[in-house]
């Protein structure tokens, strides 16, 4: 339903046939047949070509598809023009340069989003993942460090966030953030592990198998079976 809300809400300016066109348009997504829900929006961009919203909605659509990317780019560039500090735009864009295999230039285009939009913690999850991939450690830290803040309890994001430290080679801040993700997920196998792995690569093997202890399951208790009582 997120976006049939958003279609709603961005759409207030719109009369009301195209609004609820549009919003029919997007529960045929919900229904699962994305095909027949993109065949509605671009009725409406034919109806208001000067609407930038269905034009996101068609480009984002055919992203879900996959194929017709050149198609998908054309509507961006129209709905970009129409309405060039919507972020979603260039999130769009973002995701669109993914597919083609352009990680600096998705990574740029989720940095334009996050300029009109600092709390798009999608845009900012995509542009620090890409940063990592291309080795640029500090904006990439940058990035996980913010969406640290602002979701502590985000646990992936702590965690990629050490690994970042650890790549500066800022062991003791890289140990720092997996602490923290312990004390939200105690029992999570994959932040016991990763600790684990810290110490050892810190020398600290005493430790790192006094963490890989707890991964262990117990033995299973014996029962002792039951004595019938003697018959003599």
């Amino acid at each position: 339903m997120g976006w049939l809300l958003l279609a709603a809400a961005l759409a207030g300016a719109m009369d009301a046939p195209a609004n609820s066109a549009l919003t029919q348009a997007l529960a045929r997504e919900e229904a699962g047949d994305t095909a027949a829900a993109l065949a509605e929006v671009q009725s409406i961009i034919d109806s208001s070509p000067a609407w930038e919203l269905p034009r996101l909605e068609a480009a984002r659509l055919m992203l879900k598809l996959g194929g017709e990317l050149d198609r998908a780019e054309a509507e961006l560039d129209v709905a970009c023009a129409l309405a060039p500090t919507n972020p979603r735009c260039h999130y769009l864009r973002g995701l669109l340069y993914e597919e083609r295999g352009e990680p600096r230039l998705a990574a740029q285009a989720y940095e334009m989003a996050l300029f009109y939009r600092p709390s798009y913690e999608e845009a900012r999850f995509r542009a620090a993942g890409l940063w990592m991939g291309q080795g640029d450690w500090l904006k990439a830290e940058y990035h996980y460090r913010l969406l640290s803040k602002a979701r502590p309890e985000w646990v992936q994001v702590r965690l990629l966030l050490a690994q970042v430290l650890e790549q500066q080679g800022r062991q003791e801040d890289a140990e720092r953030e997996l602490l923290a993700a312990r004390q939200f997920q105690p029992d999570s196998p994959l932040v016991v592990r990763r600790l684990a792995e810290l110490y050892e690569r810190t020398g600290r093997a005493k430790l790192a198998q006094k963490l890989r202890k707890t991964l262990e399951a117990p033995e299973p208790k014996r029962h002792l079976r039951t004595l019938k009582p003697s018959r003599r």
